[in-house]
């Protein structure tokens, strides 16, 4: 009797063994998953350009000097028409479209040759040889008035063209001026300068509004 007792003790424990090994596998098994994966193409972002560069042909810088009055540039309208006109030629070279604008600023030494008045120096300053944005001593705000130019207080965001500028668009910024007959003796060796910057801003996502070429643009943001 004890022999029997004995054997099926050692069955039992067989068989909890036999399951136990079973439970191992069936989880071996459920663990064992198949998968893939797909890397897309590499995306790439890259901004653009904004760039102003000198034109062709090159600029005339204008350094006048010995001016008397009844002397005017050529082209001017009035006066001796004898001297050399300004010339300054703008490139855009950006890979953006842009809006382009100039400032312009006027100084003068002591005596200073530019009054603000129609008895001193007067300029007219046009682009492509258009419609003058400064004309004489004033120039045009975005609704169209003419405004007087300070000496020493610059005119910013003057609009040179409503159609946005492309890679490689060139633009000529025309000078010209005079010293009416009427100025007055106390100018004698008095000296002025006018300076132009030309600078672009992109133009998506900056729209233009109802601005006028040739005029004051305040509803681009320029900067």
């Amino acid at each position: 009797m004890k022999t029997k007792i004995i054997k099926i003790v050692t069955i039992a424990i067989a068989m909890a063994t036999s399951v136990g090994a079973v439970g191992v596998l069936t989880i071996g098994a459920t663990n064992a998953l198949f998968g893939a994966t797909q890397t897309s193409a590499t995306n790439t972002f890259a901004a653009g350009t904004v760039v102003v560069a000198a034109g062709t042909p090159s600029s005339v810088t204008c350094a006048i000097t010995g001016m008397v009055p009844g002397d005017s540039s050529t082209g001017f309208g009035s006066g001796s028409e004898s001297l050399v006109s300004c010339s300054y030629k703008v490139k855009y070279t950006g890979t953006s479209g842009a809006w382009l604008g100039v400032d312009v600023a006027v100084a003068g030494g002591t005596p200073n040759l530019y009054t603000g008045t129609a008895t001193g120096l007067q300029f007219k300053v046009s682009v492509n040889g258009l419609t003058a944005m400064v004309n004489g001593t004033t120039y045009k705000t975005a609704a169209g008035v003419d405004t007087p130019i300070v000496s020493g207080t610059p005119v910013t965001n003057l609009l040179i063209n409503t159609v946005q500028a492309a890679q490689n668009d060139e633009f000529s910024i025309d000078v010209k001026y005079a010293l009416p007959l009427t100025a007055a003796n106390a100018l004698q060796g008095g000296t002025s300068s006018l300076a132009l910057t030309f600078h672009a801003i992109q133009s998506a996502n900056n729209p233009i509004g109802t601005c006028v070429a040739t005029k004051q643009c305040s509803t681009i943001t320029w900067s």
